[in-house]
Protein backbone atom coordinates (compact mmCIF):
# COMPACT_ATOMS: atom_id res chain seq x y z
CA UNK A 1 0.00 0.00 0.00
CA UNK A 2 1.62 3.63 -0.89
CA UNK A 3 2.50 5.80 1.63
CA UNK A 4 0.61 8.67 -0.06
CA UNK A 5 -3.25 8.72 1.89
CA UNK A 6 -6.31 10.86 0.25
CA UNK A 7 -5.39 14.04 2.40
CA UNK A 8 -1.91 13.86 0.75
CA UNK A 9 -3.47 14.59 -2.15
CA UNK A 10 -6.03 16.95 -1.48
CA UNK A 11 -3.18 19.19 0.06
CA UNK A 12 -0.90 18.63 -2.79
CA UNK A 13 -3.66 20.08 -4.86
CA UNK A 14 -4.31 22.85 -2.71
CA UNK A 15 -0.60 23.72 -3.05
CA UNK A 16 -0.70 23.66 -6.64
CA UNK A 17 -3.84 26.07 -6.70
CA UNK A 18 -2.11 28.70 -4.53
CA UNK A 19 1.06 28.35 -6.89
CA UNK A 20 -0.88 29.45 -10.00
CA UNK A 21 -0.33 33.05 -11.02
CA UNK A 22 -3.38 35.03 -10.19
CA UNK A 23 -3.58 36.54 -14.40
CA UNK A 24 -6.83 38.23 -13.70
CA UNK A 25 -5.79 41.58 -12.65
CA UNK A 26 -6.73 44.95 -13.91
CA UNK A 27 -3.29 46.00 -16.46
CA UNK A 28 -4.36 49.63 -17.85
CA UNK A 29 -2.14 51.64 -16.04
CA UNK A 30 0.72 49.47 -18.80
CA UNK A 31 -1.41 50.41 -21.89
CA UNK A 32 -1.83 53.93 -23.69
CA UNK A 33 -3.63 55.88 -26.42
CA UNK A 34 -4.87 59.42 -27.32
CA UNK A 35 -6.41 61.30 -24.97
CA UNK A 36 -9.52 61.15 -25.13
CA UNK A 37 -9.35 57.23 -25.87
CA UNK A 38 -6.83 57.02 -22.80
CA UNK A 39 -9.60 58.63 -20.18
CA UNK A 40 -11.31 55.38 -21.06
CA UNK A 41 -8.72 53.23 -19.03
CA UNK A 42 -9.53 55.44 -15.71
CA UNK A 43 -11.20 53.51 -13.18
CA UNK A 44 -14.33 56.13 -13.32
CA UNK A 45 -13.57 56.11 -17.58
CA UNK A 46 -15.97 58.64 -18.81
CA UNK A 47 -19.38 59.07 -17.86
CA UNK A 48 -20.56 60.94 -20.73
CA UNK A 49 -19.52 58.19 -23.35
CA UNK A 50 -16.69 58.45 -26.15
CA UNK A 51 -17.81 57.72 -29.76
CA UNK A 52 -16.47 55.25 -31.95
CA UNK A 53 -15.11 56.33 -34.84
CA UNK A 54 -14.69 54.67 -38.08
CA UNK A 55 -10.68 55.34 -37.65
CA UNK A 56 -9.30 52.62 -35.23
CA UNK A 57 -8.15 54.13 -32.61
CA UNK A 58 -4.69 52.05 -31.40
CA UNK A 59 -3.91 50.80 -27.24
CA UNK A 60 -0.22 50.16 -26.94
CA UNK A 61 2.20 48.87 -24.14
CA UNK A 62 5.41 49.35 -23.58
CA UNK A 63 6.55 45.97 -22.07
CA UNK A 64 5.23 42.46 -23.28
CA UNK A 65 1.91 41.58 -21.49
CA UNK A 66 -0.45 38.69 -21.43
CA UNK A 67 -3.82 39.99 -21.82
CA UNK A 68 -6.57 37.33 -21.03
CA UNK A 69 -9.91 39.83 -21.34
CA UNK A 70 -11.25 42.99 -22.16
CA UNK A 71 -14.07 44.37 -20.70
CA UNK A 72 -16.11 47.38 -22.84
CA UNK A 73 -18.33 48.92 -21.38
CA UNK A 74 -21.35 51.42 -22.16
CA UNK A 75 -25.30 51.94 -21.88
CA UNK A 76 -26.16 49.19 -24.40
CA UNK A 77 -23.63 46.54 -24.56
CA UNK A 78 -25.59 44.27 -27.69
CA UNK A 79 -25.24 47.43 -29.53
CA UNK A 80 -21.47 47.31 -28.12
CA UNK A 81 -20.57 43.96 -29.76
CA UNK A 82 -22.35 44.38 -32.58
CA UNK A 83 -20.78 47.50 -34.44
CA UNK A 84 -17.39 47.57 -32.99
CA UNK A 85 -14.66 45.95 -34.10
CA UNK A 86 -11.16 44.94 -32.46
CA UNK A 87 -7.93 44.40 -34.06
CA UNK A 88 -5.75 42.67 -31.71
CA UNK A 89 -1.26 42.10 -32.57
CA UNK A 90 -0.16 39.06 -30.44
CA UNK A 91 3.44 39.37 -29.88
CA UNK A 92 3.97 36.17 -32.02
CA UNK A 93 3.46 38.85 -34.74
CA UNK A 94 -0.10 37.59 -35.91
CA UNK A 95 -2.73 40.17 -36.07
CA UNK A 96 -6.91 39.32 -36.13
CA UNK A 97 -10.13 40.22 -35.79
CA UNK A 98 -11.22 39.45 -32.27
CA UNK A 99 -14.91 37.90 -31.37
CA UNK A 100 -17.37 40.46 -29.55
CA UNK A 101 -20.02 39.01 -27.42
CA UNK A 102 -21.57 40.44 -24.63
CA UNK A 103 -24.25 40.23 -21.65
CA UNK A 104 -26.71 42.90 -19.78
CA UNK A 105 -23.25 44.36 -18.24
CA UNK A 106 -20.97 44.99 -20.63
CA UNK A 107 -19.07 43.44 -24.33
CA UNK A 108 -15.89 41.07 -23.64
CA UNK A 109 -13.36 39.84 -25.75
CA UNK A 110 -11.56 36.37 -25.19
CA UNK A 111 -8.11 37.07 -25.72
CA UNK A 112 -5.50 34.70 -23.89
CA UNK A 113 -2.25 35.76 -25.31
CA UNK A 114 0.51 38.10 -25.15
CA UNK A 115 0.25 40.93 -27.50
CA UNK A 116 1.53 44.22 -28.64
CA UNK A 117 -1.50 46.10 -29.21
CA UNK A 118 -5.27 46.21 -30.39
CA UNK A 119 -7.19 48.50 -32.21
CA UNK A 120 -11.39 49.38 -31.55
CA UNK A 121 -12.78 51.10 -34.16
CA UNK A 122 -17.05 51.43 -35.29
CA UNK A 123 -18.47 49.75 -38.10
CA UNK A 124 -21.62 51.91 -38.54
CA UNK A 125 -21.97 55.21 -40.07
CA UNK A 126 -24.62 56.59 -38.17
CA UNK A 127 -25.37 55.94 -34.95
CA UNK A 128 -21.91 55.46 -33.04
CA UNK A 129 -22.06 53.44 -30.22
CA UNK A 130 -20.82 55.08 -26.34
CA UNK A 131 -18.18 53.45 -24.86
CA UNK A 132 -18.00 54.44 -21.30
CA UNK A 133 -14.96 52.17 -19.53
CA UNK A 134 -12.07 49.88 -20.82
CA UNK A 135 -11.08 47.28 -18.22
CA UNK A 136 -7.54 45.16 -19.87
CA UNK A 137 -7.28 41.89 -17.35
CA UNK A 138 -4.24 39.86 -17.27
CA UNK A 139 -0.39 39.85 -16.35
CA UNK A 140 2.47 41.87 -17.34
CA UNK A 141 6.43 40.41 -17.71
CA UNK A 142 7.22 41.58 -14.27
CA UNK A 143 4.39 39.55 -13.00
CA UNK A 144 4.95 36.56 -14.83
CA UNK A 145 8.76 36.59 -13.60
CA UNK A 146 7.77 36.83 -10.23
CA UNK A 147 5.77 33.74 -10.37
CA UNK A 148 8.38 31.74 -12.21
CA UNK A 149 9.27 30.07 -8.72
CA UNK A 150 5.47 29.27 -8.58
CA UNK A 151 5.38 27.65 -11.93
CA UNK A 152 8.64 25.41 -10.97
CA UNK A 153 6.76 24.55 -7.36
CA UNK A 154 3.39 23.48 -9.95
CA UNK A 155 5.71 21.40 -12.23
CA UNK A 156 7.32 19.78 -9.09
CA UNK A 157 3.48 19.18 -7.56
CA UNK A 158 2.11 17.47 -11.11
CA UNK A 159 5.37 15.38 -10.56
CA UNK A 160 4.41 14.15 -7.25
CA UNK A 161 0.36 13.98 -8.22
CA UNK A 162 1.65 11.45 -11.22
CA UNK A 163 3.63 9.28 -8.81
CA UNK A 164 0.25 9.48 -6.67
CA UNK A 165 -1.46 8.10 -9.72
CA UNK A 166 1.17 5.39 -10.47
CA UNK A 167 1.59 4.41 -7.13
CA UNK A 168 -2.48 4.50 -6.63
CA UNK A 169 -2.88 2.47 -10.27
CA UNK A 170 -0.87 -0.54 -8.37
CA UNK A 171 -3.19 -0.52 -5.63
CA UNK A 172 -5.47 -0.81 -7.05
CA UNK A 173 -4.55 -4.29 -8.93
CA UNK A 174 -3.86 -5.04 -6.18
CA UNK A 175 -6.83 -4.14 -4.46
CA UNK A 176 -9.08 -6.04 -7.94
CA UNK A 177 -6.48 -9.49 -7.22
CA UNK A 178 -7.99 -9.22 -3.81
CA UNK A 179 -11.55 -9.05 -4.85
CA UNK A 180 -10.83 -11.72 -7.47
CA UNK A 181 -9.94 -13.70 -4.29
CA UNK A 182 -12.66 -12.57 -2.26
CA UNK A 183 -15.44 -13.78 -4.85
CA UNK A 184 -14.09 -16.86 -5.00
CA UNK A 185 -14.20 -17.32 -1.12
CA UNK A 186 -18.19 -15.85 -2.03
CA UNK A 187 -19.06 -18.97 -4.32
CA UNK A 188 -17.98 -21.78 -1.92
CA UNK A 189 -20.01 -19.60 0.87
CA UNK A 190 -23.07 -19.26 -1.97
CA UNK A 191 -22.17 -22.88 -1.48
CA UNK A 192 -23.06 -23.41 1.71
CA UNK A 193 -25.94 -20.84 1.58
CA UNK A 194 -27.99 -23.24 -0.48
CA UNK A 195 -27.61 -25.98 1.94
CA UNK A 196 -28.15 -23.70 4.67
CA UNK A 197 -31.43 -22.69 2.62
CA UNK A 198 -32.58 -25.91 1.84
CA UNK A 199 -32.24 -26.95 5.73
CA UNK A 200 -34.26 -23.74 6.11
CA UNK A 201 -37.27 -24.49 4.17
CA UNK A 202 -37.49 -28.19 5.63
CA UNK A 203 -37.53 -25.99 8.85
CA UNK A 204 -39.81 -23.74 7.80
CA UNK A 205 -42.59 -26.13 6.30
CA UNK A 206 -42.43 -28.11 9.94
CA UNK A 207 -42.85 -24.42 11.64
CA UNK A 208 -45.75 -23.70 9.61
CA UNK A 209 -47.51 -26.89 10.66
CA UNK A 210 -46.89 -25.68 14.12
CA UNK A 211 -48.20 -22.20 13.03
CA UNK A 212 -51.64 -23.98 11.68
CA UNK A 213 -51.97 -25.82 14.91
CA UNK A 214 -51.71 -22.78 17.13
CA UNK A 215 -53.66 -20.82 14.92
CA UNK A 216 -56.19 -23.11 15.49
CA UNK A 217 -55.77 -23.53 19.36
CA UNK A 218 -55.56 -19.71 19.20
CA UNK A 219 -59.06 -18.83 17.33
CA UNK A 220 -60.73 -21.75 20.44
CA UNK A 221 -58.90 -19.44 22.87
CA UNK A 222 -60.22 -16.33 21.23
CA UNK A 223 -63.89 -17.86 21.16
CA UNK A 224 -63.66 -18.72 24.22
CA UNK A 225 -62.69 -15.53 25.66
CA UNK A 226 -65.08 -13.79 24.02
CA UNK A 227 -67.88 -15.68 24.99
CA UNK A 228 -66.34 -14.83 28.90
CA UNK A 229 -66.75 -11.47 28.21
CA UNK A 230 -69.51 -11.25 26.89
CA UNK A 231 -70.91 -12.94 29.98
CA UNK A 232 -68.87 -10.76 32.17
CA UNK A 233 -70.80 -7.87 30.14
CA UNK A 234 -74.05 -9.14 30.61
CA UNK A 235 -73.55 -9.70 34.41
CA UNK A 236 -72.52 -6.24 34.03
CA UNK A 237 -75.37 -4.61 32.72
CA UNK A 238 -77.08 -6.44 34.83
CA UNK A 239 -75.80 -5.18 38.02
CA UNK A 240 -76.01 -1.51 35.73
CA UNK A 241 -79.89 -2.29 35.11
CA UNK A 242 -80.39 -2.98 38.91
CA UNK A 243 -78.75 0.01 40.19
CA UNK A 244 -80.42 2.10 37.67
CA UNK A 245 -83.70 0.69 38.61
CA UNK A 246 -83.06 1.44 42.50
CA UNK A 247 -82.03 5.29 41.78
CA UNK A 248 -84.84 5.85 39.17
CA UNK A 249 -86.98 4.03 42.11
CA UNK A 250 -85.47 6.22 44.62
CA UNK A 251 -85.84 9.20 42.21
CA UNK A 252 -89.65 8.55 41.53
CA UNK A 253 -90.09 8.07 45.10
CA UNK A 254 -88.75 11.85 45.39
CA UNK A 255 -90.62 13.07 42.94
CA UNK A 256 -93.90 11.90 43.98
CA UNK A 257 -92.73 13.49 47.45
CA UNK A 258 -91.75 16.47 45.78
CA UNK A 259 -95.38 16.42 43.32
CA UNK A 260 -97.45 15.97 46.30
CA UNK A 261 -95.95 18.97 47.80
CA UNK A 262 -96.47 21.16 45.07
CA UNK A 263 -99.76 19.86 44.54
CA UNK A 264 -100.66 20.99 47.91
CA UNK A 265 -98.79 24.35 47.23
CA UNK A 266 -100.87 24.36 43.89
CA UNK A 267 -104.10 23.71 45.63
CA UNK A 268 -103.41 26.45 48.52
CA UNK A 269 -102.54 28.72 45.77
CA UNK A 270 -105.14 27.95 43.32
CA UNK A 271 -107.39 29.61 46.10
CA UNK A 272 -104.82 32.74 46.31
CA UNK A 273 -106.03 34.77 44.14
CA UNK A 274 -109.19 34.33 41.56
CA UNK A 275 -109.34 33.07 37.84
CA UNK A 276 -110.12 37.21 36.37
CA UNK A 277 -107.23 38.61 38.22
CA UNK A 278 -104.41 37.54 35.23
CA UNK A 279 -106.26 39.20 32.73
CA UNK A 280 -107.39 41.92 35.42
CA UNK A 281 -102.60 42.07 35.28
CA UNK A 282 -102.84 41.63 31.85
CA UNK A 283 -105.06 44.20 30.56
CA UNK A 284 -103.70 46.71 33.16
CA UNK A 285 -100.02 46.31 31.77
CA UNK A 286 -101.42 46.76 27.86
CA UNK A 287 -103.61 50.10 29.10
CA UNK A 288 -99.85 51.35 30.91
CA UNK A 289 -97.53 50.57 27.72
CA UNK A 290 -100.38 52.96 25.66
CA UNK A 291 -100.54 55.48 28.05
CA UNK A 292 -96.77 55.39 27.88
CA UNK A 293 -96.57 55.28 24.41
CA UNK A 294 -99.27 58.17 24.05
CA UNK A 295 -97.07 60.31 26.82
CA UNK A 296 -94.55 60.69 24.36
CA UNK A 297 -96.68 62.99 22.01
CA UNK A 298 -97.23 65.98 24.51
CA UNK A 299 -93.52 65.20 25.39
CA UNK A 300 -92.25 65.48 22.28
CA UNK A 301 -94.15 68.68 21.94
CA UNK A 302 -93.02 69.78 25.04
CA UNK A 303 -89.38 69.77 24.05
CA UNK A 304 -90.24 71.08 20.59
CA UNK A 305 -91.42 74.10 22.31
CA UNK A 306 -88.64 74.69 24.48
CA UNK A 307 -86.65 74.47 21.59
CA UNK A 308 -87.92 76.92 19.70
CA UNK A 309 -88.29 79.19 22.27
CA UNK A 310 -84.68 79.01 23.05
CA UNK A 311 -83.73 79.59 19.71
CA UNK A 312 -86.41 83.12 19.27
CA UNK A 313 -84.34 83.88 22.43
CA UNK A 314 -80.74 82.99 21.30
CA UNK A 315 -81.39 84.70 18.39
CA UNK A 316 -82.95 87.91 19.74
CA UNK A 317 -79.79 87.95 22.29
CA UNK A 318 -77.51 87.53 19.26
CA UNK A 319 -78.45 89.52 16.50
CA UNK A 320 -77.33 93.03 16.31
CA UNK A 321 -79.86 96.10 15.89
CA UNK A 322 -78.73 99.48 15.02
CA UNK A 323 -81.28 100.76 17.63
CA UNK A 324 -83.25 100.34 20.74
CA UNK A 325 -86.35 100.56 18.41
CA UNK A 326 -85.56 97.69 16.63
CA UNK A 327 -84.36 95.72 19.75
CA UNK A 328 -87.98 96.47 21.11
CA UNK A 329 -89.79 95.74 17.74
CA UNK A 330 -88.10 92.44 17.79
CA UNK A 331 -88.90 91.63 21.15
CA UNK A 332 -93.10 92.85 20.37
CA UNK A 333 -92.90 90.15 17.49
CA UNK A 334 -91.47 87.36 19.44
CA UNK A 335 -94.33 87.84 22.20
CA UNK A 336 -97.31 85.56 20.27
CA UNK A 337 -94.35 83.39 19.29
CA UNK A 338 -93.42 83.09 23.33
CA UNK A 339 -97.51 83.08 24.09
CA UNK A 340 -98.33 79.79 21.86
CA UNK A 341 -95.43 77.93 22.15
CA UNK A 342 -95.57 78.71 26.78
CA UNK A 343 -99.59 77.22 26.31
CA UNK A 344 -98.56 74.66 24.31
CA UNK A 345 -95.54 73.89 26.98
CA UNK A 346 -98.35 74.06 29.90
CA UNK A 347 -100.99 72.40 28.27
CA UNK A 348 -98.58 69.35 27.05
CA UNK A 349 -97.86 69.04 30.56
CA UNK A 350 -100.83 69.04 31.67
CA UNK A 351 -101.94 66.06 29.52
CA UNK A 352 -98.50 64.17 30.35
CA UNK A 353 -98.74 64.45 33.71
CA UNK A 354 -103.00 63.26 33.75
CA UNK A 355 -101.15 60.04 31.67
CA UNK A 356 -98.89 59.24 34.24
CA UNK A 357 -100.99 60.08 36.37
CA UNK A 358 -103.35 57.13 34.78
CA UNK A 359 -100.46 54.77 35.03
CA UNK A 360 -99.42 55.37 38.56
CA UNK A 361 -103.12 54.46 39.19
CA UNK A 362 -103.46 51.10 37.30
CA UNK A 363 -100.34 50.03 39.01
CA UNK A 364 -101.55 50.86 42.25
CA UNK A 365 -104.99 49.21 42.05
CA UNK A 366 -102.98 46.16 40.52
CA UNK A 367 -100.75 46.10 43.80
CA UNK A 368 -103.80 46.84 46.34
CA UNK A 369 -106.12 43.71 45.00
CA UNK A 370 -103.38 42.00 44.98
CA UNK A 371 -102.82 42.62 49.01
CA UNK A 372 -106.51 42.43 49.54
CA UNK A 373 -106.68 38.48 47.91
CA UNK A 374 -103.75 37.76 49.83
CA UNK A 375 -105.40 39.26 53.34
CA UNK A 376 -108.01 37.33 52.67
CA UNK A 377 -106.37 33.97 51.51
CA UNK A 378 -104.08 34.23 54.47
CA UNK A 379 -107.07 35.18 57.04
CA UNK A 380 -108.87 32.24 56.06
CA UNK A 381 -106.05 29.72 56.51
CA UNK A 382 -105.46 31.42 59.85
CA UNK A 383 -108.72 31.03 61.44
CA UNK A 384 -109.51 27.22 59.78
CA UNK A 385 -106.09 25.68 60.95
CA UNK A 386 -106.13 23.06 63.16
CA UNK A 387 -110.37 22.70 62.81
CA UNK A 388 -110.65 20.04 60.64
CA UNK A 389 -112.32 21.69 57.91
CA UNK A 390 -112.70 20.42 54.18
CA UNK A 391 -110.93 22.17 51.24
CA UNK A 392 -114.15 23.23 49.97
CA UNK A 393 -115.25 24.83 52.96
CA UNK A 394 -112.01 26.94 52.91
CA UNK A 395 -112.77 27.56 49.33
CA UNK A 396 -116.10 29.03 50.29
CA UNK A 397 -114.75 31.20 53.41
CA UNK A 398 -112.37 32.47 51.07
CA UNK A 399 -114.82 33.43 48.17
CA UNK A 400 -116.83 34.85 50.59
CA UNK A 401 -114.32 36.99 52.36
CA UNK A 402 -113.24 37.78 49.03
CA UNK A 403 -116.50 39.58 48.15
CA UNK A 404 -116.39 41.23 51.07
CA UNK A 405 -113.50 43.03 50.79
CA UNK A 406 -113.59 43.64 47.23
CA UNK A 407 -116.99 45.08 47.83
CA UNK A 408 -115.65 47.90 50.03
CA UNK A 409 -112.62 48.10 47.72
CA UNK A 410 -114.59 48.91 44.64
CA UNK A 411 -117.97 50.31 46.14
CA UNK A 412 -117.88 52.79 43.05
CA UNK A 413 -118.18 49.87 40.60
CA UNK A 414 -120.63 47.59 42.65
CA UNK A 415 -123.84 47.33 43.30
CA UNK A 416 -124.97 48.04 46.87
CA UNK A 417 -127.35 45.29 46.78
CA UNK A 418 -125.06 42.95 45.31
CA UNK A 419 -124.20 39.15 47.22
CA UNK A 420 -122.74 36.37 46.32
CA UNK A 421 -124.17 32.85 47.30
CA UNK A 422 -121.75 30.23 47.76
CA UNK A 423 -122.01 26.77 46.31
CA UNK A 424 -123.79 24.03 48.66
CA UNK A 425 -120.59 21.42 50.11
CA UNK A 426 -123.68 18.43 49.77
CA UNK A 427 -124.17 17.49 46.12
CA UNK A 428 -126.92 14.55 44.60
CA UNK A 429 -123.73 12.67 43.88
CA UNK A 430 -123.47 8.77 45.54
CA UNK A 431 -119.84 8.59 44.59
CA UNK A 432 -117.40 9.38 48.22
CA UNK A 433 -117.86 11.95 50.20
CA UNK A 434 -118.61 15.32 50.09
CA UNK A 435 -115.71 16.97 50.97
CA UNK A 436 -113.57 14.66 47.73
CA UNK A 437 -116.78 15.75 45.65
CA UNK A 438 -116.45 19.46 46.26
CA UNK A 439 -112.54 19.19 45.59
CA UNK A 440 -113.08 17.99 42.62
CA UNK A 441 -115.70 20.84 41.45
CA UNK A 442 -113.28 23.63 42.50
CA UNK A 443 -109.74 22.57 40.89
CA UNK A 444 -110.32 19.56 38.46
CA UNK A 445 -106.90 20.75 37.41
CA UNK A 446 -105.24 19.75 40.38
CA UNK A 447 -106.60 16.65 40.95
CA UNK A 448 -105.21 15.87 37.29
CA UNK A 449 -101.87 16.95 38.59
CA UNK A 450 -102.30 14.26 41.44
CA UNK A 451 -103.27 11.45 39.11
CA UNK A 452 -99.91 12.08 37.07
CA UNK A 453 -97.70 11.92 39.95
CA UNK A 454 -99.56 8.79 40.95
CA UNK A 455 -98.95 7.07 37.60
CA UNK A 456 -96.37 4.49 37.31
Amino acid sequence: MSEHSQEDLESSLVKLDEKLPALVSIQNMFWNSTTQFKALLTENGVPDGVKATSSARRYTVNTMTYIRLIYIYGDNPEKLAKDLTVVIKTSAGNTYHATIMSNKTYAYIWVKSFCDWFEVSSTTRLLKPQIKRIEIHGASQDQLVNHSKDIEDTIELKRIIEKFKSESSTEFEEIQKEIAEKNLEGVTLDAELKEKKNLIEFTQGEYDALSELRSKVQAKLTSAELELKLIENKLVDAKNNADQLSQKTETFNKNIADLNAQLQKLTNDRNLISDEYGPYVKEGNSQAVIYSMLVTLPLAAIIFSIYQVYIGASKLLTAEYSSATDVLAAFILRIPFAAIFGLAIFYSWKLANSMIQKIFKIHGDRLTLAKLLVVARETVHSSAKNLGITDHEKFQEQTALKIEVLKSHMARDLNEDFTYKPIPSQKSSTKGSSSETSGEAVNDDLVEIEKATKAP
